[in-house]
């Protein structure tokens, strides 16, 4: 029996949870990690490229893979292919994305339009899935359309094992606060675990999250990109009741090169060059001339040179606090 009660999260997202940064997540303390979500469609046309996204890491304690789509039968389909092919603790299915693209094909967050099809989706899913099922949705598609408590009933009605519920709507994206009372709905009408997401940051965003949506787990979204520290916080504000651990500029730069360092060794050279570029542009977030070392970071296509120019950024600012420190 799979127990995600009071774990973290780290949130499944496109282009950012790949296998390197799972892995440094689960390293800083993230419970559970579920993968960039992935096409029914393409695993049931056998797309190797797909397949790629599905690697986990020895450091994942709990792993999920999220699949998309809007046809029960492939994803159904889906799900056998990925039993038979991968190791992994469950299935989850986004019912939350509010990407154009998927929102017009009347996949992800178009399904809490759509709630018999949703239902069957689960249904289909559950009946042929070895591995429990969880659904990840938002508080509704908008506005008009707030339905995220009636919409989780059913989807636990049709099977699935816990749901993970996104306080905004489709329509709002990732803009205005995320609304816990919604959650704290969905969990007083479920019987199953509630995951919430949306706008924890830190220890005490987690704590009234916690206390305001009294759901099971928390899922740790864009907190999490360039501070994987954020897991270790939390962790470290529940044990404790305050977080002892400061984040120093040089630190965030030694770990920005750890992570770039396994990102080439993942997918070489070349492509960690261009990948680490979104990640690196979190890491440096808040840091002194943050806005110039993105634009130098941008401008570097040789693996050897970034990590060269990391450790020379990470020195000079560990020999600035040094300096600092002295002088206090």
């Amino acid at each position: 029996m799979l127990d995600i009660r009071g774990k973290i999260f780290l949130a499944p997202m496109a282009g950012f949870t790949d296998k390197v940064f799972r892995r440094l997540c689960s390293r800083f303390g993230a419970d559970v990690t579920v993968t960039e979500m992935v096409s029914s469609k393409a695993l049931v046309l056998g797309s190797a490229k797909t397949k790629e996204l599905i690697s986990f890491s020895d450091e994942e304690k709990i792993r999920g893979v999220q699949i998309f789509g809007n046809d029960p039968e492939v994803m159904a389909q889906s799900v056998k292919i990925l039993q038979d092919e991968f190791e992994y603790h469950f299935i989850d299915i986004n019912m939350g994305c509010p990407v154009p693209k998927l929102v017009r094909s009347g996949e992800g967050c178009a399904l809490m339009k759509n709630p018999s099809l949703a239902a069957k989706i689960v249904e289909e899913v559950a009946k042929v899935s070895r591995k429990p099922v969880s659904v990840k949705i938002r508080k509704g598609f908008d506005d008009e359309n707030i339905n995220a408590p009636e919409f989780a009933y059913i989807l636990q009605e049709s099977g699935a094992s816990f749901v993970t519920v996104h306080g905004r709507t489709r329509a709002q994206l990732y803009s205005g606060k995320a609304d816990w009372e919604i959650i704290r709905k969905v969990k007083e009408k479920l019987k199953i675990p509630v995951i919430a997401n949306g706008d924890i940051v830190d220890f005490e965003s987690a704590k009234k999250a916690y206390e305001v949506t009294r759901a099971d787990s928390i899922m740790i979204g864009r907190a999490a990109l360039g501070n994987p520290w954020v897991f270790l916080q939390i962790k470290e504000g529940f044990e404790k009741g305050y977080v002892e651990t400061k984040v120093l500029p040089h630190m965030k730069i030694r770990v920005a090169i750890e992570f770039f360092t396994q990102l080439c060794s993942e997918k070489g050279d070349k492509m960690a060059v261009l990948e680490a570029r979104k990640h690196l542009s979190f890491f440096v977030k808040g840091i002194e001339n943050a806005a110039k070392i993105r634009d130098k970071i941008n401008r570097i296509n040789n693996a050897t040179e970034l990590l060269e120019f990391l450790k020379e950024l990470a020195s000079s600012l560990e020999k600035k606090e040094s300096f600092v420190d002295n002088i206090l």
